[in-house]
């Protein structure tokens, strides 16, 4: 078996290759990449992405992810292990080990100070990336993160409580966007160097804003649709799907709600980027969120997901409206290996949930 660098002719192939290898996270996923594998990595700084071959069968992928960050005194690079995937016929077999050598070779050469992997609670087979693999030193949970997807309906229009206003973002709102999403990473450590770009010229991020009477904002919620660049495709739901499909099937019936798609259909899905509220807790969370479901519902997406830190006090104070969540945990260290999250157990750590 050999491990080589994929070259962007190779695609194709890859993106084939991740539509025979399903994610486990309770509901089995597909990511449908086609026709550019290597757009999404591409947002988020520079990769490389290395083939496990067995003759001319694909063995295995990995992509070696490198990205400025911010530290609380110093710019860092850090070093992310993604798209690690193994054929179900090579798994027990050398791919995982040179595949993850190779991710390895690729971080010491570009020089990176921090390693991290994010991992789905319930993908317990990729809990060996973090178990000093193929020279990797051992990787210890530095957070733990919440996606709650809640399915999109239209939401009435109610009066907001205490003169509470909600609007969508537009291009003169630059500022205020900029204002609310530097608040909203100022304390959180491996964020981006650069800020989110508002407004977006792909099109892709969509923003609500929530002002007081006086017209203070009060929280931002920013969503990405990565539907250009990967769809999430359902190969089989989780039994206990069920009775959320039954009712977002009525609701679309009654034309209240965008359906779930069926098994093997792309999921429609606006992911949160920035979730931040200065004023008015619940109230101001909850009016960003219906406005964001009404907006996703006219535009056919049938899911908005909300990405917050397991910690973080808002996750108690979002609305019951009919979801699924699914959690996830950062693994990382320092280059050398270095247990830095023991020293810090209440810092926060960035991850790009709505990117993976």
């Amino acid at each position: 078996m050999i491990v080589r660098e994929a070259t962007p002719s190779e695609w194709p192939s890859v993106t084939e290759f991740f539509l025979s290898t399903p994610l486990q996270s309770g509901t089995v996923l597909l990511l449908d990449r086609r026709p550019d594998f290597g757009a999404l990595p591409g947002l988020r700084g520079a990769f490389r992405t290395f083939l496990a071959l067995e003759g001319d069968r694909l063995a295995g992928t990995v992509t070696a992810l490198c990205r400025q960050a911010r530290e609380p005194d110093r710019t860092v690079l850090v070093g992310e292990i993604i798209d690690f995937r193994v054929a179900a016929w090579a798994r027990g077999g050398r791919a995982a080990f040179l595949l993850l050598r190779a991710a390895r070779d690729a971080f010491d050469a570009q020089g990176v100070d921090w390693i991290t992997c994010l991992i789905g609670d319930r993908n317990r087979a990729a809990l060996p990336l973090v178990a000093r693999r193929a020279g990797f030193p051992a990787l210890v949970a530095l957070a733990r993160f919440a996606s709650v997807h809640y399915v999109s309906w239209r939401v009435p229009r109610l009066a907001e409580s205490n003169g509470l206003t909600v609007r969508a973002a537009t291009a003169a709102d630059a500022a205020t966007v900029a204002e609310l999403s530097a608040n909203a990473l100022s304390d959180v450590r491996l964020a981006p160097v650069d800020p989110i770009a508002w407004p977006d010229a792909t099109g892709r991020h969509r923003a609500w804003i929530a002002s007081a009477p006086d017209g203070t904002p009060s929280g931002l919620l920013l969503v990405w649709d990565g539907e250009p660049l990967r769809r999430i495709r359902i190969l089989r739901y989780q039994p206990s799907d069920l009775p959320l499909r039954c009712v977002t099937r009525a609701a679309a019936w009654l034309g209240v709600s965008a359906p779930l798609p069926p098994p093997g259909g792309a999921l429609g899905l606006w992911a949160s980027r920035i979730v931040t509220i200065t004023r008015g807790g619940s109230v101001t969370l909850r009016a960003l969120l219906r406005a964001a479901l009404r907006d996703a519902t006219a535009e056919g997406r049938s899911v908005v997901q909300v990405n917050l830190d397991a910690l973080d006090p808002l996750l108690r104070e979002l609305p019951r409206y009919p979801s699924s969540t699914y959690r996830s945990t950062l693994f990382g260290c320092s280059s050398m290996g270095d247990a830095v999250a023991a020293a810090s157990p209440a810092a926060r750590y960035y991850t790009d949930l709505a990117r993976v």
